[in-house]
């Protein structure tokens, strides 16, 4: 697989400021249906603004690196904040100031939609996707040789900065072997699917990656159905580009619904991509990648502590009948 690594492009530098905890304490939070004030509490620091507290710095440089290649429906990041400690036996806590962007949460208006709107927001969020994995990368990581981050059980979890494809294997198979539901007489045939597993020029190139494409994390415009906001960039890593797929198909925390409409966008993704690398072949390009992409699904269901009895990761959000098609 040929790279045109686009990684060395300077990113916006982002202002950093040293907050108190009673400016923090005093700004109101924001609340609402989709908003979880949980680990990270959300505040509003402006009429145009809010502030994610308890965010990791790198968060917010994954926001700006996505905002440069997706646009402006990613949030405008203003500055980083440190809250020194209370204590000094304490650690002090960041926080990200974003722009706050308009529009209603996808899972608000969905319900509400007819078909045709509903494929026209699928085919808005298509295009989006596409754009976001055009810019390829040479590593697998996060810029300036950072730790990838995913989800874990409990927390979210760092795993080391991967190089080449070589590291990235092995990475990944670490992750599988510290599961606790997996045989060990399965893990041989296993690290062969995560190490063997081949697909056209480009199925596992690097890219930007989302990890949480949920419709909670996706704005839009009642009126227009405009795409207004690409929300949390929290786990958002360079993958290969099979791994918001793979997400889509393991989504433990994404309604069941949402879930099959996500499989059909990141297909009409692929879709597109073979389609343009050959019209002509377009199709078995296709579904040779799918086929690829489908088979690393059974390492990373250990790898991100899934098991056997999670029977959601065995389906494709398609009738057995229907193992290609889409609705966009």
């Amino acid at each position: 697989m040929t790279l045109h690594d686009e990684s060395s492009q300077e990113l916006e530098e982002i202002p950093r400021e040293t907050w108190t905890w009673s400016a923090v304490e005093s700004l109101p939070k924001l609340t609402g249906p989709t908003v979880l004030n949980l680990i990270r509490i959300h505040y509003i620091s402006s009429p145009t603004t809010i502030l994610k507290f308890g965010a990791c710095p790198s968060e917010g440089i994954m926001t700006v690196l996505a905002r440069s290649i997706v646009g402006p429906s990613v949030p405008h990041v203003d500055c980083i904040i440190t809250v020194p400690p209370k204590q000094p036996h304490l650690e002090s806590w960041d926080g990200i100031v974003m722009s706050r962007q308009p529009g209603m949460p996808l899972i608000e208006v969905w319900p509400s939609l007819s078909p045709s709107q509903r494929r026209t927001i699928k085919e808005e969020i298509c295009q989006m996707i596409v754009r976001m994995r055009k810019r390829q990368f040479s590593y697998y990581g996060r810029p300036g040789r950072k730790p990838y981050v995913l989800f874990g059980s409990y927390r979210k979890e760092e795993h080391p900065f991967c190089a080449s494809r070589s590291e990235w294997d092995d990475s990944r198979i670490k992750a599988m072997r510290a599961s606790e539901d997996l045989e060990l007489d399965r893990v041989p045939s296993l690290e062969k699917i995560q190490r063997d597993t081949t697909g056209p020029d480009g199925w596992d190139r690097p890219v930007l990656t989302h990890g949480d494409i949920s419709d909670r994390n996706i704005l839009v415009d009642p009126q227009t159905l405009a795409v207004t906001g690409f929300l949390d960039w929290e786990v958002s890593n360079i993958m290969p580009a099979y791994f918001d797929y793979v997400n889509a198909r393991l989504s433990g925390g994404h309604d069941p619904g949402w879930r099959v409409e996500l499989l059909d966008i990141m297909r009409s993704v692929l879709r597109r991509e073979c389609n343009a690398v050959n019209a002509d072949k377009g199709e078995e390009l296709y579904n040779k990648t799918l086929a690829a992409w489908d088979e690393i699904v059974k390492i990373e269901r250990f790898a991100q502590q899934y098991s056997d009895d999670c029977y959601w990761t065995f389906e494709t959000g398609l009738p057995a009948s229907e193992k290609t098609d889409s609705a966009l």
